[in-house]
This record gives structure tokens, C-alpha cells and sequence, in this order.
């Protein structure tokens, strides 16, 4: 009898050692990856830095298709409340739906929003390699224990239970396969830890930043789209969770709809095969559906909105993500009349996203903030309806027309301005640029060393 009780206290003894080396190596990050690119677990650490004192007033659930395709920081400024993006790669609509239940555990939302590319023919036991790598960095950085507990069943096929919960059971062959990658993880981890990132994120990932190229429209014309919308479809778990998530937020009186954003038009053929499984998933739940890519806005979605890519996902860039943005704010506040909270009347809001992307196209800087020369505010020159004209330290000129005037195609001004001590005069032109949910962006930029001292619209 002493013998097998030995034997029981050695395995327990093992497994303690190797229990306590896998929770080591854990918080050490010896194994983890993406250390560059780190945006799941930025994501959760902002909502658990943000949410204390502060309300996240819209989320946007979705997948790389909304992280590259929604600026939060520009949705927040246009809609003047706190809007987020939980938008992890390659997820899918289970997993959003928990990844939701976790969020309003820290916040209450006025308004969800779910991209329709979460509705991927999702198998809740997906088990292709790149899935379940995607479904691993989504739930490990989320940390409410429960709702992990009560996911990780849906999620995940029962041998991928413990490697959900550990990188160094999921990676752990990097020490035999790429030793320096370990090395390289801890420099990062340990500049981090000593200098940690405590700027404003919302989720936004940027990735491309140029569209598409003659290359790729050369592909077009000789091998028409990649994409095929009769060979897209929904499943029955992406009909249940579409369900599930609505009638979440109904029982938090949280409003929601559902959003489809673009691809290029020539990248998907038979799109109405696809809109018509969509609707399959949408239409039971009586919501409703912005869907971008049909009907096409071909002036406002043009090749400069999307990655240059072949491949069956196509992004969107920088400049694309604005587009939609704005598209999508301007949808909720003039199609939806969805009553948000009033955050620009907050000086706490507007500390929080002062000088943030968007920022200075939707609101007027300080006139305390050095970095800005203001030559006209709320006046009316020329028949121009002015609300703001400013100079930024990097001569960034900037003037902002109140809308529902016609709009001029450019506008003239003549400047005095000083350079290398002298004094002179010039003319500078004004054209359409940047983007603002209010007014009408007119820009242009001085080379470094001129200093404008006048300006006078014409």
C-alpha cells in the first residue's frame, strides 16, 4: 500500500513543478507572440483602463474587416461620445457574442454594431489551424474567468481546452524551432513593462495604406473576381449568435443593427447570392442592416479604399476606414436617429481625445494651444459660413465651412508670409480634404521655414 501512495505523491509532486513552470513561463512571456502587432491584448487592457471613469458609448463588433475598416477614434469625434472597436482577427460571431457579455460587465453601451463578415459559415468547432490560432488570441486576453469558462466549450474542441488557457502549451516548440523569437519576445515585453502604453486605443489596427494597383486590375480583367458570392453562406450557429447577440442587448435596452462593409465592386461576383444568407441570419432578428457593399457607392468607394489584394479577404486602408466611418456615423445619426450621449459637452471627453485622429476636423482647437494660429472663427467672409480657419505649427492650413451651402471647388487666399526674415505675399488655393461629420474640409501645407503672419479669403 506505501508504495502506490509514493507513487501518487512523485506524480502529484511532478505535476505541481510542471504546473508551476507553465503558470512561470506564462507571466514571463517567454512563449508569447505577435509582440510587434499586439492589438487583442490592447484591446482589453484599454477597456479595463478606460472603463472606470469613463463610458465606451458604441461598440463595433467584428473581425480584421472592422479593425481595418473603422477608425473608432474618427467615430468618436464625429458622433462626440466613446466609440470602440472589439473587432479581433479572424473571428468570428461566438465568439464576438462573449466577447460583448465581457464588455458589459465593465460598461453600458447605447449602441452595437455588428459587421455581417462575423457570419463566416462559423462551425463552433472549427478546427483548421488558422481558425483555432485566431480563437486563441482572441480569448486569452480577455479576462473575466466565468464568461471564458462558459465560452470555452463553444469555442473550442476539448483538446484545445488547456492550450486556450496557455501560450506556453500553444507555443512552447519555439524554444527548439526559433530560440530567438523568445529572446526577442522578452526585450519587447521588458520595454514594455518598463515605458507601458498608456495612449488613447480603440481598437483601430492600421495595416494598408495604399489601394488597389494596375497589377491587381490587370487580375480583374483576365480572371474576373476571386470572390463568389454563391459560394458564401451562413450556418446555423452564425443564425443562433446573430439572434443571441440582439437579444442581448435588448435585455441590457441596448440599441443594435447590423453593418456589411465593402470591397471593391470587382472583387466580389454574385453578390446577391451572399446579401440573400446574410439575410437569413439578419432578417429574423427584425434589426436593421447598413449593408456598404450593396447598393455600391462607386464615387465614394473607388480603388484608393482598399488593400491591393487578390486574395478572398480584401481590406481597406487608412482612407478607406474614413469612408466608411463616416458613412456609418452618418447612418446612425441621420437614417437611425439613435439618441446618443452628448460627450463633446463633457471637458472630460474632449481631454480625452484632444489632438486624436479626427480630433481637430470636428472641434475647434484650444485658443490656449500654441500649436495653432487662429485667423477666423464662427464669422461669416465672402459669403463664406467660417467656423473655423487655423494654422497648425507644421503649416498645416485648415479651414472648416459650416455645411449646407454650396460648396466651391476650391478657395483662394492671399497670404503675407515671412521667410528667412523677409516679408511677402502670395496666394495660396484651398482644396477639398480630410473629413468632418459637420463641416466641409478645405487644406493645404506650407514648406517648413514660412511663417504666415496674414491671411485674407477671397
Amino acid at each position: 500500500m506505501k508504495q502506490p501512495v509514493q507513487i501518487l505523491v512523485k506524480l502529484l509532486v511532478i505535476a505541481i513543478i510542471a504546473i508551476a513552470c507553465v503558470v512561470y513561463t506564462d507571466r514571463k512571456g517567454y512563449f508569447l507572440t505577435d509582440q510587434r502587432t499586439p492589438h487583442h491584448e490592447r484591446r482589453w487592457e484599454s477597456i479595463y483602463r478606460l472603463t472606470p471613469k469613463d463610458t465606451i458609448d458604441v461598440v463595433v463588433l467584428g473581425n480584421s474587416h472592422v479593425n481595418t475598416g473603422i477608425n473608432p477614434k474618427n467615430l468618436s469625434c464625429a458622433l462626440g461620445c466613446t466609440a470602440f472597436a472589439m473587432a479581433p482577427s479572424g473571428t468570428n460571431i461566438i465568439d464576438s457574442y462573449y466577447c460583448l457579455k465581457e464588455i458589459l460587465t465593465r460598461t453600458h453601451p447605447r449602441l452595437v454594431v455588428v459587421e455581417t463578415y462575423l457570419m463566416n459559415n462559423t462551425d463552433k468547432h472549427n478546427s483548421s489551424k488558422g481558425a483555432v490560432a485566431d480563437q486563441f488570441r482572441s480569448f486569452y486576453p480577455r479576462r473575466n474567468i466565468p464568461i471564458k469558462l462558459a465560452s470555452m466549450p463553444v469555442l473550442f474542441e476539448v483538446e484545445n481546452y488547456l492550450p486556450a488557457w496557455s501560450f506556453t502549451l500553444r507555443n512552447h516548440e519555439m524554444i527548439f524551432r526559433n530560440p530567438d523569437e523568445i529572446k526577442e519576445n522578452q526585450a519587447i515585453l521588458k520595454a514594455k513593462r518598463r515605458h507601458p502604453d498608456k495612449s488613447l486605443y480603440l481598437g483601430r489596427f492600421v495595416r494598408f495604406t495604399s489601394g488597389i494597383t494596375d497589377s491587381i486590375m490587370t487580375l480583374y480583367d483576365t480572371q474576373g473576381a476571386p470572390v463568389n458570392g454563391e459560394e458564401e453562406h451562413v450556418s446555423k450557429q452564425d443564425i443562433t449568435y446573430a439572434r443571441k447577440i440582439v437579444e442581448l442587448c435588448e435585455q441590457n435596452n441596448i440599441e443594435v443593427f447590423f453593418c456589411t462593409l465593402p470591397m471593391y465592386y470587382r472583387h466580389v461576383a454574385n453578390y446577391e447570392a451572399w446579401r440573400e444568407e446574410q439575410a437569413r441570419a439578419i432578417e429574423p432578428t427584425g434589426k436593421p442592416w447598413f449593408n456598404m457593399q450593396d447598393p455600391y457607392d462607386y464615387q465614394s468607394f473607388n480603388r484608393d479604399c482598399f488593400e491591393s489584394s487578390f486574395a478572398k479577404n480584401q481590406h481597406m486602408t487608412y482612407y478607406g476606414s474614413l469612408v466608411a466611418t463616416y458613412k456609418l456615423a452618418h447612418y446612425i445619426v441621420d437614417t437611425l436617429h439613435i439618441d446618443l450621449p452628448k460627450r463633446y459637452k463633457e471637458e472630460r471627453w474632449h481631454r480625452l481625445f484632444y489632438g486624436q485622429e479626427g480630433y481637430f476636423e470636428n472641434y475647434k482647437p484650444s485658443a490656449a494651444d500654441k500649436n495653432f494660429t487662429i485667423f477666423y472663427r464662427d464669422t461669416v467672409v465672402n459669403n463664406l459660413r467660417i467656423s473655423d480657419f487655423t494654422v497648425s505649427k507644421d503649416n498645416t492650413i485648415m479651414l472648416k465651412l459650416r455645411g449646407g451651402d454650396e460648396a466651391p471647388t476650391v478657395v483662394p487666399v492671399d497670404v503675407l508670409v515671412e521667410y528667412n526674415g523677409q516679408e511677402q505675399f502670395g496666394r495660396i488655393l484651398l482644396y477639398p480634404g480630410g473629413f468632418s461629420f459637420r463641416d466641409r474640409i478645405y487644406t493645404s501645407r506650407l514648406n517648413p521655414g514660412y511663417h504666415i503672419k496674414h491671411v485674407k479669403l477671397n
